[in-house]
């Protein structure tokens, strides 16, 4: 098991009565050593059930591979935890959710710049106003993206947003709304 895993869990399994759990639970803890970092990013180790690790994997392809590679996967194990060797891996197939995207913003349009150029006060010190119409033009870019994209303007303050709520999460938070 992984010193440092082993130092905070050990005291609480400890404490709780658990200790004899966590040693049968020793070889999820010494998969990621056994099989080395790149496997370990494709097969997570899930339990121990009398003699049977149970691994997630992302698709039957990778659960088709990693049967090929039992039993030297299983011989690393046993010569990791000699003390509870395992003598079966069961492959579970559990898809990994793909992260969310956020869609690339484009470069604001002609008619970006021109609503910006009208939106802010032509009195303003003249760096000061140069920087504020770049932002208001890429703030208009971003919330058509976002609209685009399947997002909503906030009916409070007009920014365009992913939340799942009507309100956009700033609003919701003054509001003290929940986003959800």
């Amino acid at each position: 098991m992984d010193k440092d895993v082993r130092q905070w869990l050990a005291p609480l399994a400890r404490r709780w009565g658990l200790e004899e759990a966590m040693e049968r639970q020793a070889p999820v803890f010494a998969w990621a050593s056994a099989v080395g970092e790149e496997l370990s990013k494709l097969a997570r180790p899930l339990y121990v059930e009398g003699r049977t690790l149970h691994i997630a994997v992302a698709s039957h392809v990778a659960a088709t591979e990693l049967r090929l590679l039992e039993g030297k996967l299983l011989a690393r194990l046993s010569q990791l935890v000699p003390e509870n060797p395992v003598r079966r891996l069961r492959f579970h197939v559990l898809p990994q959710p793909a992260p969310p995207r956020r869609p690339q913003v484009e470069e604001p349009t002609a008619e970006d710049w021109e609503a910006a150029e009208e939106e802010i006060p032509t009195g303003l010190p003249g760096e000061l106003r140069v920087r504020l119409v770049r932002i208001a033009a890429w703030a208009r870019a971003r919330d058509r993206t976002i609209l685009q994209a399947g997002g909503r303007r906030c009916p409070k303050c007009g920014v365009a947003h992913f939340g799942p709520g009507e309100l956009c999460p700033a609003c919701s938070l003054v509001s003290g709304e929940q986003a959800d």
